[in-house]
């Protein structure tokens, strides 16, 4: 048995000797051969990095070219950078170019123009005031006498009368509308308020585009004055539409206003409409709501525009004019593209070759959001294949300009910069990590990878099929040694006890006829534990070898039940044991080999005997049903664990339960109970419960016309 056991595991060592070295071998060379073609992948995935810069530079040159060319042809020959169609021409092509946030014209020396920006506001100042116009003197009469009544008597009708023959006798538009906006406000202290809506009107429809003398524009102003009068007049819809109305106006450029004018308008009218929503009907609110809102959020973003180059304008004169000095007129694109930072702003500039005829000079401020987060965007998914390749724009800072939604982690493989450092950003590309081995997949050197491959589940499964059988072998080993230890011991068991018996039997030192009768009993009762040992242990090998021969017959399976459980009683009866009988009437009959079936059951209850515990109860269980007859054998003992129930009828198996390893037995009785009954056609079943008890049964199927014909047969 040593001498087995070395040579089984010298097994693995031969294996790994003759097959596992020659395979790690192989293995090595292939892996090899991988990292090669893998650094081959590498070269050329950096030259397309490199191809694919090169191809993204030139697109966002192209691009830029042809921005500039379309608008250096759209100011050509323009002497003046405000005329009315050269904005309407700059309007046109904004429309078809969104890569351009603004044109500017830079005068001689410093002076920054920005033609059909559309600002929200100007900067204060910038509109000035107009002269002062001369009043007639007869309407300067009625103007003079209007005041006197309204501001040192507070006779507010006879000033807005006097008011409105000074309106009457004026020509000049501006003086017409100023002394309209006096009567309207005389008007509303005397308490007329619809009179003063009528006049608010007037200004709305003849001189909404007329600005005082101030600069200050009637539109707006008769616009918030008509508001706050529905108001007074407790019309709050009106109002409210009112004032919704003049904050869209102000948004959409309804007249030119400085800082201050529009901060005053806009502020007016956002605060009235925060305070009259809230009144407004539930139901009726939502939609003006969100166009409110969204007002707002127009505003803010328009806002930020205005605010940003005015900047512009301001602030930057003098660096555009020592650029062009610096750079003159040098090659398309170099040092005519730069950006510029002012006031924690930064503008994208691009001087056309473009003069005017003072000396200017024409440029464009490019819109970075739009070149980064629309075009180049647009540009990179485009160009590069997603599941190979992940990239990040980023500025001279290391800030990220644009990124996808998943960022890479990681070294980039190149860094690239557009021609000219315009714009002045990285690229930067980045290898996924798994994407190499996917290609190699497909490379014409995968046939290195499916090398390895196949060597590594050559050796795993040998590996694998050398373990398993030297296992397989080795708890074959054992379970044998365990069986003929224990045969051994089952032998001796019952050899000791006959030939003690036998020897006092045989030197008469028995004093009684009564202990001699025992005597013979139990000579009897181990004699047929051996039979019944050397029985199983014969039969199964016939068996499993194919030479087991049955003889089939009709029997009857109730009473060979009621025999056994009566033969049994008589047997263990003296040690306690309750052996009943539970046979259904009417019990078809079976076709079987009577002995064979007889020592299945009896196995079965003899397996019972020795795991009942202390309780001493055995049932037989004879009942037919579904054309099948079945024999169950119940007792009430220790019972058999869940893990185990699927392997007690395997050869040699027996509980791990301490209680159960000190029963005797070979671990054999199951094992061909279940071949005996597998012989005959049946089935046998286990139920089970640890501390209650196991109840075995044996289906057998119930004889047939056919088979009783063949039991006929001669």
């Amino acid at each position: 048995m040593k001498l087995a056991l070395l040579r089984r595991r010298k097994l693995p060592f031969l294996f790994l000797l003759g097959v596992g070295l020659p395979s790690l071998a192989l293995s090595y060379l292939a892996f090899r051969g991988i990292r090669n073609e893998l650094a081959a992948l590498e070269q050329r995935r950096l030259g397309e990095h490199r191809a694919l810069a090169q191809l993204i530079g030139d697109t966002i040159e192209a691009h830029l070219e042809r921005t500039e060319d379309a608008y250096a042809r759209a100011v050509s020959d323009v002497e003046n950078p405000l005329d009315n169609a050269l904005v309407a021409s700059l309007d046109s092509l904004a429309a078809r170019q969104p890569l351009v946030e603004a044109v500017f014209y830079l005068e001689y020396p410093e002076t920054i123009r920005l033609p059909a920006a559309h600002l929200l506001f100007h900067a204060d100042g910038h509109l000035g005031s107009s002269p002062a116009r001369a009043w007639p003197a007869r309407a300067a009469e009625y103007l003079r006498t209007g005041q006197q009544r309204e501001f040192q008597e507070n006779r507010y009708r006879a000033a807005a009368t006097s008011y409105q023959r000074a309106y009457a006798a004026l020509a000049d538009s501006v003086l017409k509308g100023e002394a309209l906006v006096a009567v309207a406000r005389a008007q509303r202290k005397a308490g007329r308020l619809q009179e003063a809506l009528v006049s608010c009107e007037t200004l709305l429809r003849d001189y909404s585009g007329v600005r005082t003398s101030a600069g200050v524009p009637l539109g707006p102003m008769a616009r918030l004055e008509h508001s706050s009068l529905s108001l007074a007049a407790a019309d709050s819809p009106g109002a409210l539409s009112g004032y919704v109305d003049l904050y869209e106006r102000l948004l959409h450029g309804a007249g030119e206003l400085e800082r201050a004018q529009y901060d005053f308008f806009a502020g007016q009218a956002g605060q009235a409409i925060d305070e009259l929503v809230p009144l407004l009907p539930t139901d009726s609110a939502a939609a003006l709501v969100a166009t409110i809102a969204a007002l707002r959020v127009e505003e803010v973003e328009a806002r930020a525009r205005a605010e940003r180059l005015l900047l512009f304008q301001a602030t930057t004169g003098e660096e555009l004019r020592a650029r062009i000095r610096r750079y003159g007129d040098g090659q398309p694109g170099f040092g005519r593209r730069f950006a510029l930072e002012s006031g924690g702003q930064t503008y994208f500039v691009s001087l056309l070759d473009r003069y005017g005829g003072d000396g200017g000079r024409w440029g464009l401020l490019l819109d970075a959001g739009y070149l980064g987060d629309v075009f180049l965007r647009r540009t990179l998914e485009g160009q590069i294949d997603s599941t190979t390749t992940d990239w990040v724009v980023r500025g001279r800072d290391g800030r990220t300009v644009l990124a996808r939604d998943d960022p890479p982690a990681g070294s980039p493989s190149l860094n690239a910069t557009f021609a000219g450092n315009f714009p002045p950003w990285l690229i930067e590309f980045y290898q996924r990590p798994q994407n190499p081995y996917r290609r190699l997949l497909a490379s014409s050197q995968s046939i290195y990878f499916y090398m390895f491959l196949l060597i590594a589940s050559i050796l795993i499964f040998g590996l694998a099929l050398t373990v398993r059988a030297v296992t397989h072998e080795l708890e074959l080993a054992r379970l044998k040694s365990d069986f003929v230890s224990t045969v051994s011991h089952e032998f001796k068991s019952p050899l000791t006890s006959i030939r003690q018996l036998a020897e006092m039997l045989q030197e008469g030192r028995v004093p009684s006829e009564e202990r001699r009768q025992r005597y013979y009993d139990v000579l009897v009762e181990q004699s047929s534990r051996l039979s019944s040992l050397v029985t199983n242990i014969l039969d199964l090998a016939r068996i499993e070898e194919g030479r087991k021969e049955f003889r089939f017959e009709t029997v009857d399976v109730g009473e060979l039940v009621r025999e056994l459980a009566t033969t049994t009683q008589h047997r263990v009866g003296h040690e306690g044991f309750v052996v009943e009988a539970h046979v259904e009437e009417g019990l078809p009959a079976v076709r079987a080999d009577q002995d064979a079936i007889v020592q299945a059951v009896s196995n079965l209850v003899d397996n019972a005997i020795q795991y009942s515990g202390d309780a001493r109860r055995i049932n037989l269980h004879a009942n037919a049903g579904d054309g099948q007859v079945t024999i169950a054998v119940q007792d009430f003992g220790v019972g058999i664990p869940d893990d185990e129930v699927e392997r007690v009828f395997e050869r040699f198996y027996r509980g791990g339960d301490e209680l159960t390893r000190k029963v005797k037995g070979s671990g054999l009785g199951l094992t061909l109970v279940k071949q005996i009954v597998e012989a005959h056609g049946g089935t046998v079943d286990v139920e089970s419960e640890p501390g209650e008890g196991s109840k075995f049964s044996i289906t057998l199927p119930v004889m047939t016309e056919q088979s009783d014909a063949e039991d006929s047969d001669p």
